[in-house]
């Protein structure tokens, strides 16, 4: 499971009966936080409402979080993204609301098993909740989406009159099936295996992905991923592994098996061949896109200029910043890799937060 949630992290309305209970209310010197849980025909969402004291413009910032199950704080390595984002718009003024994801906290419902249009209803079910409450009643949305959450951001925008701004945190305008080759190779980046054997190895996930989205040939590019994986082996580990020719077999066997079952699971395979750069050509409101010098999972060079052109097609106001030092979750990074993550201060890069909050008070509807 800590491998399955490792990859998950790489990356029509409905009807519904909506109603909503209040957890727990306090007050502090910025803002009102309201706990509550949003109750849909299929799932119970738990999120935080947070209500500034000055409270001075009239949309509601709602924040989704990245792959991977996440908490409404999107709490990665200690790091709680979302909180800290929070408590920021709230001392410039502008309301909230962050959630946990399906199967976390005070949400229910199957993450493994739910899909893009089960993420992008849950999303949807909040505004309607909002557009239509009686004690937390907002009609215009911001929708804040950071990493996979920018693809839902994006996609529930599109259309919708409501919403009135997206902001995209290091989100991908690729397929994450490009994404995750591309974070294959990156695994290679230090090591002395050649490209001939890292090309084979992309080869044999991307064949591996497809079959399976597909349902054909499944055996076939599943021999071939054991294969390459194999000959991997070889490669990195020591003699006295190699020469056990029985125990590396088993090794590559185990692994081919992890990824055949981690490339069928639906909260990974429904985003790997949608295309978000689809609905950035459709999106009318502005965009503010925020990108990480150093951000390795969703890197600028392959996401930055395929938003931009997206974004120039359908003819909206957006504005991009790029955040030199930073790596996916805006830290202050030296490397940007993920073994790094940890070790950093839990805290956003200079200005990071200043840079969203102007930025939405800039374009004010």
């Amino acid at each position: 499971m800590k491998e399955i949630i490792k990859l998950l992290r790489i990356v029509g309305i409905f009807t519904v009966t909506l109603s909503c209970s209040a957890n727990n209310s306090f007050q502090n010197e910025d803002s009102e936080i309201i706990d509550l849980i949003i109750k849909t025909e299929d799932v119970k969402i738990g999120g935080t409402l947070t209500i500034p004291t000055n409270f001075n413009t009239s949309s509601l910032v709602v924040m989704s979080s990245g792959s991977g199950p996440q908490d409404r704080d999107e709490t990665l390595e200690g790091f709680k993204i979302f909180k800290v984002i929070a408590e920021h718009l709230a001392s410039k003024g502008i309301a909230s609301f962050r959630y946990d994801d399906r199967g976390v906290g005070t949400s229910t419902g199957d993450f493994v098993n739910s899909t893009i249009e089960d993420h992008s209803n849950d999303l949807e079910s909040i505004l309607d909740y909002f557009k239509t409450s009686k004690d937390h009643l907002f009609k215009s949305f911001i929708l804040f989406g950071h990493s996979q959450g920018g693809i839902l951001a994006a996609k529930v925008a599109v259309g919708k009159e409501s919403v009135k701004k997206v902001v995209l945190m290091g989100a991908p305008a690729v397929p994450l099936v490009e994404v995750v080759t591309y974070q294959v190779r990156q695994e290679y980046s230090h090591s002395n295996i050649s490209q001939s054997l890292i090309e084979a190895d992309v080869s044999a996930h991307n064949n591996l992905m497809r079959a399976i989205e597909d349902n054909k040939n499944i055996n076939d590019a599943y021999s071939l991923f054991r294969e390459t994986t194999e000959s991997i082996f070889v490669e990195t580990l020591s003699a006295d592994e190699v020469a056990d020719t029985v125990k590396l077999k088993r090794k590559a066997i185990a692994k081919a098996d992890e990824f055949k079952i981690i490339y069928a699971l639906p909260s990974l395979t429904s985003f790997l061949y949608y295309d978000p750069s689809r609905d950035y050509e459709r999106i009318e409101v502005p965009v503010l896109g925020l990108f990480g010098g150093l951000d390795f999972q969703v890197p600028i060079h392959q996401n930055k200029d395929r938003m931009e052109n997206a974004l120039l097609k359908s003819g909206t106001d957006y504005h991009f910043i790029t955040f030199d030092k930073a790596n996916h979750f805006f830290q202050k990074a030296i490397t940007g890799s993920r073994d790094e993550y940890a070790t950093l201060e839990k805290k956003f890069v200079n200005n990071f937060l200043n840079e969203i909050s102007t930025w939405i008070h800039d374009t004010n509807l």
